[in-house]
């Protein structure tokens, strides 16, 4: 099952490692990452921040980009994705079109809140979810 995990949650997965739920999922297959060189490219700018850095403990940040790198599944943007009320999550729908993913995993309320998308996305095949929508499913 593609997924598209976003930021929030990336973030949140490279701060608890092996004990992210997302992580565990992710390793024993349950589902597959999907990731965009654009959306890879504002993990590590938001991880390289001081107030960021705080949350993850030596080099957790590089070991989890690396483990990106290596085991996701990357993609380019599809090209005329619908827009999202707010512009910066734009990358993250055009990497779930662009994978073909099932599922964008968030907990960005422009994307789980905005109705019209997501009725926008259901035709497409995706869906936005929280994170323990996602795990209740697999």
């Amino acid at each position: 099952m593609r997924v598209v995990i976003d930021t929030n949650q990336l973030l949140r997965m490279a701060a608890a490692s092996n004990k992210s739920p997302l992580m565990v999922a992710w390793h024993e297959e349950r589902i597959e990452l999907v990731i965009s060189r654009e959306l890879f490219n504002e993990l590590a700018e938001v991880m390289a921040r001081p107030r960021t850095e705080r949350f993850l403990r030596f080099g957790n940040a590089q070991r989890f980009l690396s483990l990106l790198q290596t085991k996701a599944i990357w993609v380019t943007l599809a090209p005329n994705s619908p827009p999202c009320r707010d512009p910066k999550d734009d990358m993250v729908i055009a990497t779930a079109l662009g994978g073909q993913a099932k599922f964008i995993v968030t907990s960005d309320k422009d994307l789980l809140d905005d109705e019209l998308l997501k009725q926008t996305l259901a035709k497409e095949n995706l869906q936005v979810l929280y994170p323990m929508e996602l795990l209740r499913l697999l």
